[in-house]
C-alpha cells in the first residue's frame, strides 16, 4: 500500500471510530444527568418552577416509514416522567400542569433546514389548572425572562418550530376564576374514532365545501359558572385541524344550567387566534332573562 493509502485509510479509521464511540456514549449516556441544568434553566426562562422529578431518557430508534438512505437514520424518542409546571410568584396555588409522563420523537434531518420538527408529542393523564384573580392577574399569561430584554429591531429567528399531533389518553383541566365566579373542572378524552363535522351537526355541504376538521376529542363539564351550577358536554377537533391553515376548527357543546340551556356548533376558523367564528347558536329557558347567568348577555324576560 502507498504512503497515501495508508494515510487515507487511517484516516477513515480513526473517523469509523469517532462515530462507533460517538454511539456508545450517546445510546449509553444517563440523560437524568441532564435534569437539574434543564429544570433550572426552563424555570428561570419561564419566571416559574419546572421540574422533572422521575426518569429522563432517550431511545434511537429508526422509522420504518422512511425510505432510501434516511431509513437508516435513528430518530431519538424521549421520554420524561413526573413533569411539573408551577405557577407565577403572586398565584397562591403551587401547580399549574402535572404530567406523569411525556413521550416525543424528534426528526433529526428537520434540523439541517433549521426546523424542530416533533411528528408527534405523547401526554399521559395531563391535569392543568387554570387561575385568575383579577383582569390581569392570570397563571396562563407567561412573562418570559428574555421579554424586556428583546431588541425591537432585532430579526426574527430562522428557526421554526412544526409540531403535527397531540396525543393522550385522558386530560383534566380544573378553572378557578374569579372574575366569572366560574369553578369548573373539563375532563377531556379521546373519542377513539373521529367523527366528521356533518355528522355531529348535519352541515355535510357546509363541511364538503370549507373542509371542515373531524371531531377528535369529547368534553364533559361539572361545576358553576358566575354562581350556578353548571354542567355540560361537547367535542372539539384535534391537532391537525388546528394548526391546519385553511382547515376550519370543529366546536359543539351543549351546557345546562337548571332549567337554562345554551349549545352551540359551528367552526373557528383561524383557532390560533379565536378568529372568524361561525357559529349556531340554540338557546332555552324558562325566561330570557334567565339566559344571562350563562352568557353574560343581559336580555329581556
Amino acid at each position: 500500500m502507498s504512503k497515501a493509502g495508508k494515510i487515507t485509510a487511517a484516516i477513515s479509521g480513526a473517523f469509523l471510530l469517532l462515530i462507533v464511540v460517538a454511539i456508545i456514549l450517546i445510546a449509553t449516556f444517563d440523560w437524568n444527568r441532564l435534569k437539574p441544568t434543564i429544570n433550572q434553566k426552563v424555570s428561570a426562562e419561564l419566571n416559574r418552577p419546572f421540574a422533572i422529578r422521575g426518569d429522563l431518557g432517550v431511545v434511537w430508534e429508526r422509522q420504518k416509514q422512511e425510505t432510501g438512505w434516511r431509513s437508516w437514520v435513528p430518530w431519538p424518542h424521549v421520554h420524561a416522567e413526573d413533569i411539573i409546571l408551577g405557577n407565577p410568584p403572586d398565584i397562591p396555588e403551587v401547580t399549574m400542569v402535572h404530567l406523569p409522563r411525556v413521550e416525543a420523537t424528534l426528526a433529526p434531518l428537520a434540523l439541517l433546514t433549521k426546523t424542530v420538527w416533533l411528528p408527534w408529542i405523547k401526554l399521559e393523564k395531563p391535569d392543568a389548572r387554570l387561575i385568575r384573580l383579577s383582569e390581569k392577574n392570570n397563571n396562563w399569561t407567561f412573562n418570559l425572562a428574555n421579554d424586556d430584554n428583546k431588541d425591537a429591531n432585532a430579526k426574527p429567528s430562522a428557526w421554526s418550530f412544526r409540531l403535527d399531533n397531540i396525543l393522550f389518553d385522558q386530560g383534566r383541566i380544573a378553572i378557578d376564576d374569579k372574575v366569572s365566579k366560574a369553578d369548573l373542572e373539563i375532563f377531556v378524552d379521546p373519542l377513539g374514532k373521529p367523527l366528521p363535522f356533518s355528522e355531529v351537526t348535519g352541515s355535510k355541504g357546509k363541511a364538503d365545501k370549507e373542509k371542515v376538521g373531524d371531531y377528535v376529542f369529547g368534553l364533559k363539564a361539572q361545576g358553576r359558572y358566575n354562581g350556578e351550577p353548571l354542567t355540560g358536554t361537547g367535542k372539539i377537533g384535534g391537532m391537525l385541524a388546528l394548526r391546519g391553515e385553511g382547515t376550519p376548527f370543529p366546536v359543539q357543546a351543549d351546557f345546562r344550567s337548571g332549567n337554562t340551556r345554551v349549545a352551540f356548533d359551528g367552526v373557528v376558523n383561524d383557532p390560533m387566534k379565536m378568529g372568524g367564528v361561525d357559529l349556531r347558536l340554540k338557546f332555552s329557558g324558562d325566561s330570557l332573562g334567565d339566559l344571562y347567568e350563562l352568557t353574560g348577555v343581559l336580555l329581556p324576560d
